[in-house]
């Protein structure tokens, strides 16, 4: 198990002082990038009966890295977990994976292709590997230099040890459709091919196919799809 080091409340300060804050909110500062360019991500239990008290959100972050990278999807480099004096609050040291979000490059441009088919392909290869993750969106999946996808603000995911089943694969295409600006923004055609890339690649039975389908009209954002 990863070890937590403490960060004092004056060590905090000077880190506060001399980073950027990203985030915050009426609790703290919440992601604090820092000068060399690592990123400090604080997590704090709201909960006073929260599990996470026990394992934190923190650690959480961490173990949900390493699956990630073992599976040979690009995400976050781990550099160090802290706990702070405050209680249940905990926080990761991490090298941001280098690239630009999806939600970045379509603020300057359509997805290609080539690009509505990688994305399709992704989520199929996430959930085959067993990832659900909560925290869907394009603004959490990463076009990295090497043009790979790959995943920031993993804290909230689950990893299974097989495929996700049908149920849960509809629930994590629900998770993207909470931005429905952002699936109008990739526009129909685009869409189509997200969804068409996804269903070769999954190697779904045809009664899972047929549901997820039926699931994926029901949802749509595109009067007409």
């Amino acid at each position: 198990m990863r070890k937590s080091k403490l960060i004092g409340s004056s060590q905090f300060e000077q880190m506060c002082q001399a980073g950027t804050v990203l985030e915050q909110d009426e609790r703290g500062i919440k992601v604090l990038r820092l000068q060399n360019g690592d990123m400090l991500k604080v997590f704090r239990v709201r909960n006073r009966f929260s599990v996470a008290r026990i394992y934190s959100y923190a650690r959480r972050f961490c173990r949900n890295a390493a699956r990630l990278q073992r599976s040979g999807i690009p995400t976050v480099h781990i550099k160090q977990l802290f706990h702070l004096e405050a209680p249940a609050e905990t926080a990761v040291l991490y090298a941001p994976l280098e690239g630009s979000t999806l939600r970045e490059l379509l603020r300057s441009r359509s997805l290609t292709v080539d690009e509505a088919d990688m994305l399709g392909t992704f989520i199929a290869k996430l959930h085959s590997y067993g990832v659900h993750f909560r925290s869907l969106h394009l603004g959490n999946i990463v076009m990295d230099t090497q043009g790979r996808l790959g995943l920031i603000d993993i804290a909230d995911m689950s990893i299974y040890p097989w495929p996700l089943w049908c149920g849960t694969r509809a629930r994590s295409f629900t998770h993207l459709h909470r931005y429905p600006e952002q699936i109008r923004e990739l526009g129909l055609a685009t869409w189509q091919r997200v969804e068409g890339a996804y269903f070769d690649h999954a190697a779904l039975r045809p009664a899972c196919e047929n549901h997820l389908r039926r699931h994926l009209k029901k949802i749509s954002v595109f009067a007409s799809s």
